[in-house]
């Protein structure tokens, strides 16, 4: 069965949860823009870096709770496992992160500690935060070579060999480099002395990271899948094969319908593929490319007609809009925040997608629409942002765009230092690649984030 023609979902995204923190799918948590009052703030690094003492004091600086990996390593039981194994790290650390986001569920700003030292461990404590709708910063602590040294001779001085060089040997070595993280969310600081103006440094971070959270100047918006959907694409698809079918026949070669799909399946792969590589194409290639397997290229009658079919398809399925879109809109244009549309067409082109937006009462609430067909480049290519950010005089820092991929809308947005929301009302998008600051359910819990009540 191919993939929906006229969404922009990606049908070939991979699922990667096998986190033991998954949120409540059914859950509506109370997220706020315009003010939210909590933050998560991950302080890590090296063995003897200053990490601990950092956290604990910045905590009671931001209000916040503290949760130590070093606390926590003490509490577990090892149940037969060696204290210092990657298996027992991997149990404390899902400890540690289970009573941060109670923390953060109990309404309360969270500091924790631990190395870090590796990417799926920031990025679990990053995921954790965008669940709850709270600014992320993960503050790596380093101290110079000679602090090292002197902090490890005091704590082998208490015992019989030296222990603590060799596990901080052993962690520097098996530490991934942060990469994983936007600039934004990731800090270094000196901790050779940590005083107060380290503290003052850490938290001046914070308050930025929390500043950052605030009601957007305007809001761009995905269109398949965030604000409108086919319902059923499976009569779409039927009748392009079909047309498909017509134009062989009608060109001296009839083929079957096998025949047909197959080459139809073929030149729509094709474009999915070019479309993941940050290529653009539409109906007239997607037409090529079907004529061409079965043999037909060079028929430029053949070809025309089944452009025009390919484009007008979607009118044949119930598109339609997602339940409180209209409703978003609205309350967004009430409130003065200007919106654009930032579409990848596929085989429906911005014309065809206009007709269906203005039919839905959705058109007029969006100021400026750019559609990858009239600008020439699909998501995550930062040109079509900005097309739709440009008229309307916004720069992308102070925006926020919507949308239901990671690959496209998110990182799209993260080009261009734009937040994002990632809206799972009708395709939840659970590809391992890096999330959107927020994550919501549907139109009222994106209502809810903006703080927008009619």
């Amino acid at each position: 069965m191919p993939p929906t023609e006229d969404s922009d979902r990606d049908p070939n995204s991979d699922t990667d949860s096998d986190s033991n923190l998954e949120p409540d799918l059914n859950a509506s948590p109370a997220l706020r823009l315009r003010r939210s009052p909590l933050v998560l703030v991950a302080v890590g690094g090296g063995v003897a870096s200053g990490k601990s003492t950092v956290a604990a004091r910045l905590a009671p600086l931001l209000g916040a709770v503290h949760f130590g990996s070093d606390e926590v390593r003490n509490e577990v039981p090892l149940d037969g496992l060696d204290p210092f194994s990657r298996r027992f790290e991997d149990v404390v650390y899902a400890e540690l992160l289970r009573r941060a986001e109670r923390g953060l569920a109990d309404g309360h700003s969270v500091v924790v500690d631990g190395c870090f030292s590796l990417a799926h461990e920031r990025e679990g404590a990053r995921a954790m935060a965008v669940r709850h709708g709270a600014p992320f910063l993960f503050v790596e602590c380093r101290a110079s070579q000679a602090a090292l040294r002197e902090r490890l001779a005091a704590r082998d001085a208490e015992v019989e060999e030296p222990f603590w060089q060799t596990v901080a040997d052993d962690l520097a070595r098996r530490s991934e480099p942060v990469v994983e993280l936007p600039e934004d969310e990731h800090r270094v600081v000196a901790t050779d002395e940590p005083g107060d103006e380290v503290l003052e440094e850490v938290a001046a971070l914070v308050r930025t990271r929390r500043a950052q959270i605030a009601m957007p100047e305007a809001v761009t918006f995905d269109c398949w899948n965030t604000l409108i959907c086919e319902e059923n694409w499976e009569l779409a698809h039927a009748l392009r094969v079909t047309r498909l079918q017509e134009a062989a026949e009608q060109a001296g070669r009839p083929v079957s319908p096998e025949e047909a799909t197959r080459a139809f399946d073929s030149a729509w792969l094709r474009h999915m593929q070019l479309w993941r590589a940050g290529e653009a194409s539409g109906a007239r290639e997607v037409a090529r490319w079907s004529l061409a397997v079965l043999e037909l290229e060079g028929d430029e009658q053949a070809l025309d007609s089944l452009v025009s079919a390919f484009e007008e398809a979607s009118h044949t399925g119930d598109v339609v809009a997602l339940e409180g879109a209209r409703e978003t809109l609205e309350a967004l244009r009430a409130a003065g925040i200007p919106c654009a549309l930032v579409c990848d067409t596929g085989l429906t082109p911005g014309r065809v997608v206009r007709k269906h937006l203005d039919r839905l009462g959705l058109l007029e609430n969006l100021a400026v629409q750019a559609f990858s067909d009239e600008v020439g480049v699909p998501k995550p290519d930062p040109q079509i942002f900005r097309a739709a950010l440009e008229p309307l005089g916004v720069s992308p820092e102070r925006a926020l765009h919507v949308g239901d991929l990671r690959h496209t809308d998110v990182a799209g947005a993260r080009s261009l230092a734009m937040r994002s929301v990632r809206i799972r009302a009708s395709h939840d998008d659970e590809s391992p690649l890096a999330d959107a600051d927020f994550v919501v359910a549907s139109h009222a819990d994106l209502r809810d984030l903006l703080d927008l009540h009619k």
